[in-house]
């Protein structure tokens, strides 16, 4: 190959071919390049992480652009005030077990003060206030298979919350490797562009001297001018890539981040593992596994709740009333009872709603069959993709 890198040309006399030997590009381009890496790791390795320079660069570690997503992330954020909302819902669920207080009031200014056939029946002012308690009985099965509703609620937003956190980081790592692989790509482009520089001006000089024909000389611009618009390319990823990177953490697409090497010590443990024991831990341990079974836990409460809503509703109530100026009422009073109430028939609102809730029942166990089997497919697509590529 070394060889060939060497072309034949000819004497302006016509005399013996001539071998003029030029450096191979691929042999200088790997020794060029070898050198920018090693020299640029060993400058940013002295750089402390997450430091801003004199430019205003951030100087940032993999750990810390994962710790600044988690905590800046919209997704993130978003699913932290899921939970937030969901734990309103359940503590709004559990506030219907215990009983309401609810007071009632009216005031009357009369024009005159009125007397039926010589009977005081009220005065100028009339005013009242009623307080009652209402503690629901057999409604408290309902709203407890309720609050179980809001309870798992919170769960699923919990889990979802892990699973968000998880695919933000994975995304971090994602992009951060990607940058760093595009900076290492435009340097090679760099070196390249030099190396072919120093070819392009290496063949002007010997074209002056009648040493080459032209066609070497524009051969060589024409190399130069297709590794610049390599390294055009190379810039622009990397601008890109940065960009992903600072949006994924919650940041301004033009933030100056500089991202730092990984340490040259940095390897991913491994441990023997079969494929049984993978597919084990990924059922132990895939938050998407958690979700569904939640979901199916929380509508076995519904169906559940749509069954309860078919019994009588009863209710203890006790009120306490205050009149002033109707003669006709009692000053202080006051009662306790009990409410009942059944519909009876109203298929709109409680067959209706059991044949739904079963139904999404049956939903949920098919989403958990569902997700258990990508779950699995994945597990072994990772599993046999050392040896083969699945595409």
């Amino acid at each position: 190959m070394l060889a060939n890198c060497a072309p034949v040309v000819r004497t302006r006399r016509g005399e013996a071919p001539l071998r003029v030997r030029i450096l191979c590009p691929c042999l200088r381009l790997v020794v060029l390049t070898a050198a920018l890496i090693i020299s640029s790791h060993s400058v940013r390795a002295q750089q402390t992480p997450s430091e801003p320079d004199p430019q205003g660069v951030l100087r940032m570690t993999l750990d810390h652009c994962v710790a600044l997503a988690l905590a800046q992330n919209t997704d993130v954020l978003t699913a932290v005030d899921e939970v937030a909302v969901a734990e309103s819902q359940r503590s709004a669920a559990r506030g219907q077990l215990v009983p309401k207080i609810h007071v009632d009031g009216s005031f009357q200014q009369w024009n005159e003060a009125y007397v039926f056939d010589g009977l005081p029946v009220h005065d100028v002012t009339v005013w009242n206030v009623t307080a009652s308690v209402t503690q629901p009985i057999t409604g408290l099965l309902a709203i407890y298979e309720a609050y179980k509703v809001r309870d798992l609620g919170v769960d699923v937003a919990a889990v979802r919350r892990e699973a968000t956190r998880r695919q933000v980081a994975l995304g971090v790592i994602e992009r951060y490797y990607r940058l760093l692989q595009a900076e290492r790509l435009t340097d090679v482009a760099v070196a390249s562009v030099d190396q072919l520089g120093a070819q392009r001006k290496q063949a002007t000089s010997f074209h002056a001297n009648g040493v080459v024909s032209r066609d070497d000389v524009l051969r060589a611009e024409l190399a130069v001018a297709n590794a610049e618009q390599r390294l055009i390319q190379a810039r622009a990823r990397v601008t890109l890539e940065r960009g992903h990177l600072a949006v994924i953490m919650g940041m301004h697409p033009d933030s100056p981040i500089d991202a730092q090497p990984l340490p040259p010590d940095l390897v991913p443990s491994r441990q023997a593992l079969s494929l049984e024991l993978a597919e084990q831990a990924a059922e132990a341990r895939r938050v998407e596994l958690r979700e569904v079974d939640k979901r199916i836990e929380q509508a076995n409460h519904e169906t559940h709740l749509a069954y309860l809503k078919l019994i009588p509703q009863v209710n203890a109530v006790g009120a306490f009333i205050h009149n002033e100026g109707s003669l006709l009422s009692q000053t202080n009073s006051g009662y306790v009872g009990g409410v009942a109430s059944w519909d009876v028939w109203d298929p709109a609102t409680t067959m209706n709603g059991v044949s739904e809730a079963k139904a999404r029942a049956h939903q949920a166990l098919l989403a958990r069959i569902r997700v258990d089997n990508a779950v699995h497919l994945e597990v072994r697509q990772a599993y046999f993709g050392r040896w083969v590529t699945i595409t």
